[in-house]
């Protein structure tokens, strides 16, 4: 869970998030901070990709995701995570972008640096991007497809919200990168 000590506006808890922008910029003099400085040497142990989350995260203070999950009309019980984590910066995200973003992502989780809570959608963020993208609509189709054979337990697609946040470890972790400008 996000920590309850920042100021979100999400209805929840409170950490204030600016959930529009993209996280992969290139942090350097063109990156609007505020500053001039060099471009950030990911840290050993971590990728450019997630040294850019955190860097975006510290900045938003939390961003959106989602997952793709399947359920079943006949037995409300059946439910499968198809796709997590989901990231999407643009509707025509490729599967193998969200794929490397959802495998930089849950590291940072298994590493502590970040959170990722499908409970905790961003309130007053449309989720645009994820709805009308071409992975969703693709996601939707072959759900629809495996619907039709004789043995499907799987016929209806879900698309969970949620949001993700930086733990104190995360935090941390920035304040050392931001140490090297």
């Amino acid at each position: 869970m996000h920590s309850d000590d920042h100021t979100c506006d999400c209805g929840t808890h409170g950490h204030h998030c600016d959930q529009a922008a993209n996280p992969h910029h290139t942090h350097d003099e063109n990156c609007n901070c505020g500053h001039h400085h060099a471009p950030i040497v990911p840290p050993e142990g971590l990728t450019a990709i997630q040294t850019d989350f955190l860097l975006a995260l510290r900045q938003r203070q939390c961003l959106p995701i989602a997952r793709f999950c399947l359920q079943s009309s006949k037995d409300e019980e059946l439910f499968a995570v198809a796709l997590s984590p989901v990231y999407l910066s643009k509707p025509d995200e490729s599967m193998e972008q969200a794929k490397a973003y959802g495998r930089a992502l849950a590291q940072l989780e298994a590493m502590d640096l970040l959170t990722l809570d499908y409970d905790i959608p961003l309130r007053d963020y449309p989720y645009r991007e994820y709805h009308t993208s071409e992975l969703y609509a693709y996601f939707v189709q072959t759900t629809a497809e495996a619907a039709l054979l004789p043995d499907a337990a799987f016929d209806t697609p879900c698309l969970e919200l949620g949001s993700m946040a930086l733990t104190e470890a995360g935090e941390n972790e920035v304040d050392e990168l931001l140490a090297q400008l």
